[in-house]
């Protein structure tokens, strides 16, 4: 098919192209351009590159607010997360981003810092753009949220632990799971006394905790004395602290399970100060297993989460809800992996 653009230079702004100026230049029917844009896989590869460059040199702009009126919705996902910056959290919007760019969908994020309060006041905020769908990345508050998500005339998909109540669109892991694997990882590596450091009191650090203790009580080790939390923002400095304290307050333990790799890094820091040997006389376990975990000195143990992978699939889920198309799964469990490295034993201590 051989597809041509019409000459001659669109003098309008960007806010002021319609998609009926768009459609004249490309020389097809506004309905093509339409469908090109909502579902570019709908129309050839030559016909869809030559739209999306005409939109890009017109400056076309969707009016969303308009979509809103005439359609269904605006074409807003939102996404709505505890946090924008720290990388256990932006590897999951990377693959949320990934999955949607080649739609005509675009991503709006709400930060709730941790705030229960945020994630309603968020999840409202969206009600009013009518958007397409909405992602809630890590919620904590699913008794507040039940109403407004029974109430909501769009999708709504979930990057949760699997332990968390939604029964569709899911995409998760459990961390339960994950800290009773990495505590029993330790455990074989020969390490007895191992100490558990956690900062925010947020499902995930409860559920890797109960992990944790459930691994302990089986092997007959487990000691409350060994578990150090601060109800705070998780940090390399909160890491070095809590390690600090467990060994002030527990002198002979032998290793640390941290809720995520910059408690861990702390904790290692935290040991090369005193002098502890690693992983010789000490054994550290991270959690999330961000990319600075394997340029450590030694480098990190740590359990490694699929991020970018639970943002994919979540996304993925949503778009086939959008689109009404049957999910090809409701609840998704990714898993995780323990990457071993030098701040464990590489075999067991005689």
């Amino acid at each position: 098919m051989r597809v041509s653009v019409k000459p001659g230079r669109e003098k309008k702004s960007g806010a002021h192209i319609k998609l009926s100026d768009v459609a004249k230049r490309v020389g097809v029917s506004p309905i093509t351009i339409s469908r090109a844009l909502r579902n570019p896989e709908i129309v050839s590869e030559e016909l869809r590159e030559v739209i999306l460059r005409t939109v890009e040199e017109m400056g076309y702009i969707p009016n969303l607010a308009a979509r809103a009126l005439a359609g269904r919705h605006s074409g807003i996902v939102g996404v709505i997360t505890p946090s924008l910056q720290h990388p256990c959290f932006t590897g999951v919007m990377m693959g949320i981003e990934e999955r949607l760019r080649a739609t005509d969908l675009r991503v709006q994020y709400a930060n709730t810092l941790n705030d229960v309060d945020q994630e309603i006041d968020q999840f409202k905020s969206f009600l009013a753009q009518k958007p397409a769908g909405i992602i809630l990345v890590n919620a904590e508050y699913y008794d507040g949220l039940a109403l407004l998500m029974d109430a909501a005339a769009f999708p709504v998909a979930h990057v949760a632990d699997l332990s968390q109540p939604p029964a569709t669109l899911l995409v998760g892991m459990s961390h339960h799971v994950a800290a009773a694997a990495a505590t029993r990882f330790l455990l074989s590596k020969g390490y007895r006394r191992i100490g558990f450091i956690s900062g925010l009191g947020d499902i995930r650090s409860r559920r890797s905790r109960a992990g944790y203790e459930e691994a302990m009580h089986l092997a007959g080790l487990h000691n409350p004395s060994l578990i150090r939390g601060e109800d705070g923002s998780t940090s390399i400095g909160l890491g070095r602290s809590l390690c600090s304290e467990l060994l002030k307050r527990v002198p002979d333990v032998d290793a640390i399970l941290a809720q995520n790799d910059d408690l861990a890094l702390g904790a290692l820091i935290e040991c090369s100060e005193r002098g502890i040997s690693v992983p010789d006389d000490f054994g550290i376990c991270g959690f999330n297993d961000l990319e600075f975990a394997q340029f450590t000195s030694p480098s990190l143990t740590t359990v490694h989460v699929p991020r970018h992978d639970l943002g994919h699939r979540a996304a993925d889920m949503l778009l086939r809800a959008i689109r009404e198309e049957p999910p090809q799964e409701h609840r998704v469990d990714l898993g995780f992996s323990i990457i071993e490295r030098g701040s464990t034993r590489p075999e067991r201590k005689q």
